[in-house]
């Protein structure tokens, strides 16, 4: 059975809205060749779309006061239009920040977090921060939603953390608590959408960082673990329950450290603070302790050197791993203590991963730092949660 007229609208109304959030102001003409439609059908969504406040247009800079031919004219994201409210939970870090369609960050926040906080605490500071971001009614009727992105994993479409080891968490309703908080805060209830940090750190990258339009990227994440986020042949790697690319429980020493999920030497086991930190004598729950630990190993010495060499090849063998079985265009070092410490330890680690993966690969493994940096997580988040209003524009619009 075809698809109505309607149905067919809002399609193209998604799929422009889309293009100008994810590539910025395009003109008319350039939207015309993307999505393959006429000059008139292009008119007359950009004009349902500014109708609805999303966008705007105007006459490109360049050609203002040319008064030669007939410039066409720019469609640009109103960034202020429709909002959403953006969470990143680490282990001591509760991170917010407002962000504007075309994915321009408004406001920022960040409050500390008490070690194992439990997700009623957290969901109560999550409504603090939102209050102070958003202290005008006005700004909030803008909020079309709220997305959180958690280190553990999550149930698809359930808005449940099923399982986030370093935070002390076993199937904690997530999004119902934080809607909840953000509704007393807020005097209204918004969509609350949560999601894996890595996933949603990938997602963030593969559209505004540093592995747009790459079809295959695995990228790391991680303090006191470590998570990955794939995206393989241009799809998110998700597996049967959502759970997929837990590569932090690679095994990588069968007689090494005790992991959170039960086994030995696992990568996050043997490649996260703690591994680092104990021979170092810092204190591996520190929330700085990415600062500490480069202090340290700067001044040198045997139990610097030795801990450096352990670590870096135990994060040589499971990054290998990845390669040998996803065969990733890139690797992108994200947020994390693994993002502090790259550029220290990169050399020690790369030429064991060459040694490591099949000889096809050699020569061709890429390993670099995630472009959006400490940002990647807090970005996917608010992909997630901007993702309904860019599927229906104008039956999410506010008001």
């Amino acid at each position: 059975m075809g698809r109505s007229q309607d149905d067919v609208r809002r399609h193209n109304l998604s799929v422009l809205l889309s293009a100008v959030h994810r590539d910025g102001p395009l003109t008319r003409a350039q939207l015309t060749g993307a999505l393959g439609l006429s000059r008139s059908t292009v008119g007359d969504l950009v004009g349902g779309l500014a109708d609805a406040g999303l966008v705007h247009e105007g006459r490109p800079r360049a050609a203002a006061g040319r008064g030669v031919g007939r410039p066409s004219l720019v469609v640009t994201p109103r960034e202020r239009a429709a909002t959403v409210l953006a969470l990143y939970l680490d282990v001591h870090w509760l991170r917010a920040a407002v962000v504007g369609l075309g994915g321009a960050v408004l406001e920022r926040g960040t409050v500390q977090v008490p070690l194992e906080a439990p997700p009623g605490r957290v969901a109560a500071l999550a409504g603090d921060l939102a209050a102070r971001l958003v202290p005008d009614a006005a700004d909030r009727a803008r909020l079309v939603g709220a997305g959180v992105a958690v280190p553990g994993t999550v149930r698809a479409g359930a808005g449940v953390v099923g399982l986030a080891p370093n935070l002390g968490w076993v199937e904690q309703p997530v999004g119902e608590q934080v809607a909840g908080e953000l509704e007393a805060r807020l005097g209204r209830r918004l969509a609350v959408a949560v999601g894996n940090d890595a996933d949603l750190g990938v997602l963030a990258e593969c559209r505004r960082g540093a592995a747009r339009d790459t079809a295959d990227v695995v990228y790391l994440c991680g303090t006191w673990g470590l998570g990955g986020g794939v995206v393989s042949g241009g799809h998110r790697l998700t597996g049967s329950r959502g759970f997929a690319g837990e590569v932090g429980h690679i095994g990588v020493d069968p007689e090494g450290r005790p992991c959170h999920c039960g086994s030995r030497g696992c990568w996050e086991a043997e490649t996260s603070a703690a591994a680092w930190a104990a021979p170092l004598d810092v204190d591996p729950d520190a929330p700085d302790v990415a600062e500490r630990l480069l202090e340290r190993l700067d001044r040198g010495g045997v139990a610097a050197r030795r801990t450096r060499e352990r670590v870096s090849r135990s994060f040589a063998r499971g990054l290998a791993s990845v390669v040998n079985v996803l065969d990733p265009h890139v690797v992108l070092v994200g947020a994390g203590l693994w993002r502090d410490l790259w550029p220290v330890v990169e050399d020690d680690v790369l030429p064991w991963v060459e040694r490591l993966v099949l000889p096809a690969l050699r020569g061709h493994v890429d390993v670099r730092l995630a472009g959006l940096g400490a940002d990647s997580t807090l970005v996917g988040a608010a992909e997630l949660a901007l993702a309904p209003l860019l599927d229906d524009p104008l039956a999410l619009a506010p008001a």
